[in-house]
């Protein structure tokens, strides 16, 4: 059965077709790139993503492929790294937790600019996207954190999608996912570091070059359930769940949609905080002191005093400190700016992190709770499992294209804003995605 484990995955790629792909799941997808696309343009215009991007311009590259916000083209390879490092860089990715996690921000950079080499229609586009992210749900879905790694094997999904969008068959796409299988893990020391960022897009880039290797008749050995027993342990690995109902469930909808530039595992504790300063009517100035409960998985977030952005992304001190002065938290609180910004450098000694022991250590496994503490004495609580975005609390579409125009602003123009939106929603129905990166990529008004 384990040596059949990625036989089934790629007969599953291959053989997939979009009239086989569920209309929610399609929808789902299609709302999962928009709002992919809008942390590509966030994080473009991120101190991180300038300088990788300058990084990229000093090769001197063939000019053939879009940048997304990056208003320039470079080699294929090149789009692809960069545009992936961008999807990172505002901590905007869009992440599944299990017993792994996965992601959206390493296979929708890569097909959007395989979809603009091989000018692949909408349909096509959909078709390895759905498989891409499957695959990489799926494959991610096991623990590592013993090992100190968060993401293992990243770079198989991509190879996948980039095998799907290349039209391989069963003998090539093999050769791609063993190609891509010995791709760099997400090393959770890294987490809070432009290195997060560069592991992650390294990985988008490794699953084109696996792809484009497989297609030239360059082989490797598709045998993943082995690669991850042997790397993680048999304990820690079940390959019967990795392809449990494949094709049948689509657990790429699993995938929580962020509302915030930070880590997810603080989506919840901001929600808190915003609903109830809302539901009780407390002002900023009401407030004494806020107590955030967190199991030992949490730990890594106690960073009451945050030293640069990437800090920022990673501190709950701040981010609830931005909760409770505006009642959101925008990209401008997570800025080098904001470091250092009085009344959020105030707000945070408001905030205490307490951890309790008896709670799991792996990520997002207990709930999250907040207490409130007035100065009058009062003290208002919640309790909640799962951030708004989750799929067990999913957004409307409605709210993820006004999550698309909140991070897409600054970086394009309202006009094209609101056409390049309607162009993702109506991505079946495109021939081609030129005009699409024309806007996205090139900032046509």
């Amino acid at each position: 059965m384990e040596k059949d484990i990625g036989k089934q995955l790629v007969e599953f790629s291959v053989n997939t077709k979009y009239e086989k792909i569920p209309a929610d799941t399609v929808e789902f997808t299609k709302l999962l790139t928009l709002k992919t696309v809008s942390g590509m343009l966030a994080g473009s215009a991120k101190p991180s993503g300038r300088k990788m991007a300058e990084v990229v311009r000093e090769q001197k590259c063939l000019e053939e492929f879009g940048v997304i916000g990056g208003g320039f083209k470079t080699s294929l390879w090149n789009a692809v790294l960069l545009n992936a490092y961008f999807a990172h860089a505002a901590e905007l990715e869009d992440d599944k937790f299990d017993e792994g996690f996965s992601w959206d921000i390493t296979v929708v950079p890569l097909l959007l600019n395989f979809a603009e080499k091989l000018q692949l229609s909408g349909k096509d586009l959909i078709e390895a996207l759905v498989v891409g992210l499957e695959v990489h749900t799926r494959t991610c879905s096991v623990n590592a954190k013993h090992l100190g790694l968060a993401l293992v094997p990243g770079a198989v999904g991509p190879a996948i999608s980039a095998a799907k969008a290349l039209g391989l068959g069963v003998k090539e796409t093999n050769g791609a996912l063993g190609l891509a299988m010995s791709g760099v893990p997400i090393c959770i020391a890294n987490t809070g570091t432009d290195a997060h960022f560069f592991e992650s897009s390294l990985e988008a880039l490794q699953g084109v070059i696996a792809a484009e290797m497989a297609k030239a008749g360059l082989k490797g050995n598709p045998d993943i359930a082995g690669y991850l027993s042997n790397h993680l342990g048999k304990e820690n690995v079940v390959p019967e769940r990795i392809v449990e109902d494949l094709g049948k469930r689509w657990i790429l909808c699993d995938i929580a949609i962020k509302k915030y530039g930070c880590c997810l595992m603080l989506h919840r504790h901001i929600d808190l905080v915003i609903e109830l300063m809302k539901k009780h009517n407390i002002s900023y100035e009401e407030v004494e002191a806020i107590d955030a409960h967190s199991s030992p998985a949490d730990t890594m977030l106690d960073r009451p005093e945050p030293k640069d952005e990437n800090d920022l992304q990673f501190s709950i001190q701040h981010v609830l400190a931005a909760a409770m002065l505006y009642g959101d938290v925008s990209l401008e609180h997570i800025s080098d700016n904001a470091v250092a910004d009085k009344k959020l450098k105030e707000a945070r000694k408001k905030v205490k992190l307490i951890i309790h022991p008896e709670l799991s250590n792996q990520f997002l496994q207990d709930p999250a709770r907040v207490s409130i503490k007035t100065k009058d004495g009062m003290e208002f609580s919640g309790e909640r499992m799962y951030a708004i975005g989750h799929p067990r609390d999913p957004l409307k579409k409605e709210q993820v294209i006004e999550l698309y125009s909140k991070f897409a602003r600054g970086v394009l123009s309202d006009r094209a804003i609101s056409k390049s939106a309607d162009l993702i929603l109506n991505l079946e129905n495109l021939d081609n995605i030129n005009e699409l990166m024309n806007i996205v990529a090139h900032k046509a008004n």
